[in-house]
């Protein structure tokens, strides 16, 4: 299988009050045009999207514009949030986006039955896990682990990963 993968976007950034928008915009079209080249299975977007969890209207606008120029290439799409995003509004229409092939996860596991959320995707040498770990926090899952000290990123991340059901027979890939 063939992924791009993507990180820190920062879309929306501003440096020294300049606006990286309209560079932004094309890197990005830059990443359709090469999507379309390549024909991947899947586009990872590993966190950052936007720059603040406030997200400017424009900044909104041009994510949308990329979802939209990668969705028409009938492409997976997965996308965690990382520590600059907001988890509220970087879900807003998760639930329609995934009939699009559009993954998102923006909280880890914080209830005993929840699980990290997990897409199969399958080739001609079989499946492909891909499991959607966002940024995770210390005191988001610590209420699922009272048994043990999480006190740190480290052992957030180490704590849910090993509750999870991983077959390492298979194929897996971690967002």
């Amino acid at each position: 299988m063939k992924f791009i993968h993507l990180s820190d976007l920062h879309i929306g950034k501003r440096v020294n009050e300049f606006s990286m928008i309209e560079d932004q915009k094309y890197i990005l079209r830059q990443v359709i045009e090469l999507v379309q080249k390549e024909r991947p299975d899947g586009v990872l977007l590993a966190g950052d999207i936007y720059d603040k969890p406030v997200p400017s209207a424009e900044a909104v606008q041009v994510f949308d514009e990329f979802l939209n120029g990668l969705a028409e290439q009938k492409v997976s799409i997965f996308i965690i949030s990382g520590n600059h995003d907001s988890p509220e509004r970087l879900n807003y229409a998760s639930s329609f986006m995934e009939k699009h092939q559009i993954y998102i996860s923006v909280m880890p596991p914080q209830k005993a039955d929840e699980y990290l959320k997990k897409v199969v995707l399958a080739d001609d040498y079989g499946l492909v896990n891909i499991y959607l770990l966002p940024f995770t926090k210390p005191g988001y899952v610590r209420p699922l682990f009272s048994d043990r000290d999480i006190s740190d990123y480290e052992t957030a991340v180490r704590a849910i990963l090993e509750r999870e059901s991983i077959d390492i027979s298979q194929r897996n890939i971690l967002v």
